[in-house]
């Protein structure tokens, strides 16, 4: 393409023109543009659609599942519910105590495979770092939970840097995070960037997207605490690998007073303040959202859902106000 002038650009800027810029060509591309604190308006609309479709197939068949969440919120809050939920989780732990541990290329494909999710653990809250959200009643505890994700400024307690030595000890040795070459690595499957491009695309909108941010927060927090943890770690002792990643979170995310206890109350504050009414707004609709959000950790994977995220991506539609 021809090359602009000084003058023509000059006169762009004048006019508050701005380079539009092009969409990630794939999830591999995403991710990495994705990294940036600034967009472009191709990569926001991208990221936008992204959301809308992955949020429809999070939402399909909702109403029917085995969903843990209850369907109506109670105003006795959710801390009754996660205390229900941890137990339930110990108590599962227990009953699967017998059953062999994966083999250990198992353990190694598996940590290999969620490293670009994990790299970057706590970006669906990157939105509440800014000032406005961190100060806010919500926005408060979940710009807490993104801070202890980095380890409150100290390296030695940096989650990713402290899963990137559980790798290094497996021999494997990944590029910078940012870097186009981690994005492109030929180790890491393309359905392994799915859920952290979501991640990336959702945490840029902390208002549009509040109510399912909240409960994907939900999600995430209480995702691993009891069991799944300490499965986990039962599977690195026995080849020898460092636990010290799943134990911090097993103590941080605890329901008393860690990041599930800050992430049902931030729902619940949020739930406290709607008003009855039926209708976009209100509890019963904003509720929904938050299942939504909830369920969209490990939405369904059936060709209807996934078909009714298309349609939806392709649509771009939007639930709530703008970011």
């Amino acid at each position: 393409p021809p090359v602009a002038s000084p003058t023509a650009v000059a006169a762009a800027l004048r006019a508050g023109h701005r380079d539009p810029g092009r969409a990630p060509s794939g999830v591999r591309e995403a991710y990495h543009l994705l990294m940036r604190r600034t967009d472009t308006p191709a990569l926001r609309s991208w990221a936008e659609r992204y959301v809308a479709g992955w949020l429809a197939r999070s939402g399909h068949g909702m109403d029917s599942s085995a969903m843990p969440l209850p369907g109506r919120w109670g105003r006795e809050g959710l801390r009754p519910w996660l205390q229900a939920q941890h137990d339930r989780h110990g108590a599962e732990f227990e009953e699967n105590a017998e059953v062999a541990l994966p083999s250990r290329e198992a353990v190694v494909d598996d940590t290999v495979q969620t490293a670009p999710l994990t790299l970057i653990d706590g970006s669906w809250l990157q939105g509440f770092t800014d000032y406005e959200q961190a100060s806010s009643a919500i926005g408060h505890s979940l710009f807490e939970t993104y801070w202890d994700e980095l380890g409150n400024g100290e390296p030695r307690l940096n989650h990713p840097l402290i899963y990137r030595d559980v790798l290094k000890e497996m021999g494997v040795d990944l590029p910078p995070t940012d870097s186009a070459e981690f994005a492109r690595w030929p180790g890491f499957r393309d359905e392994s960037f799915e859920l952290p491009v979501y991640w990336l695309c959702v945490g840029r909108f902390p208002r549009t997207f509040l109510p399912e941010v909240l409960g994907l927060n939900l999600a995430m927090e209480l995702s691993g605490v009891g069991g799944t943890y300490r499965r986990a770690r039962l599977a690195l002792r026995a080849y020898g690998f460092s636990t010290r990643f799943v134990d911090i979170h097993n103590t941080i995310d605890n329901v008393a007073t860690g990041h599930s206890a800050w992430a049902a109350d931030a729902v619940d504050t949020l739930m406290a303040a709607l008003p009855e009414t039926p209708g976009r707004g209100g509890r019963e609709e904003t509720w929904r959202r938050v299942r939504v959000g909830y369920r969209s950790l490990n939405p369904p994977s059936g060709v209807a859902a996934r078909l009714g995220a298309r349609l939806a991506t392709r649509r771009g539609r939007l639930t709530g106000r703008r970011a």
